[in-house]
């Protein structure tokens, strides 16, 4: 698989991942920023259109949690999840447990890699299995994200 979802690069590096890449027109500091204070998560972190952020707890450092709920509006739905770091390199690289409801956990590597101004951001899920990354896939999940990193570059060009 290798698939772009609003200029999201979205490949499956191994039997067990889910590697998902863009890159902005900023600096990595900048989109690191944008991409660890709540204040801007909340801006674009949302998945598809029409979803609000009202969980979104960061204590970013090695052994810290952090903690992500979405909701629609109207109530209707709403769902969470969390987990701890395990690698903060500030500008560089996060890596983190991830855990969704009853799902096993998976681990996240988020990767800035600045570039003439221009910064990378690679982020790859290792899941438990197979049948694991192709369930959250099932789940539409590299669609939402290709939308929040697509409005993350718009929230950049206001920074």
């Amino acid at each position: 698989m290798n698939d772009t979802k609003f200029g999201t690069t979205v490949t499956l590096p191994s039997d067990n991942e889910i590697a998902m890449s863009r890159t902005f027109d900023a600096p990595a500091s900048l989109v690191w920023k944008a991409f660890t204070t709540p204040e801007l998560l909340r801006r674009w972190l949302l998945g598809p259109d029409g979803w609000e952020m009202p969980i979104c707890e960061v204590d970013l450092r090695v052994g810290g949690k952090w903690r992500y709920g979405w909701a629609l509006p109207d109530g209707s739905s709403s769902f969470e999840m969390h987990g701890e770091y395990t690698e903060v390199t500030p500008h560089s690289r996060i890596v983190n447990t991830e855990i969704f409801e009853d799902n096993p956990p998976a681990v996240t590597t988020v990767s800035f890699v600045e570039e003439s101004g221009q910064t990378v951001m690679t982020t790859t899920m290792t899941l438990v299995s197979q049948e694991a990354r192709d369930a959250v896939l099932a789940t539409g999940m590299s669609d939402g994200a290709g939308r929040s990193y697509e409005r993350l570059g718009e929230v950049l060009a206001t920074l």
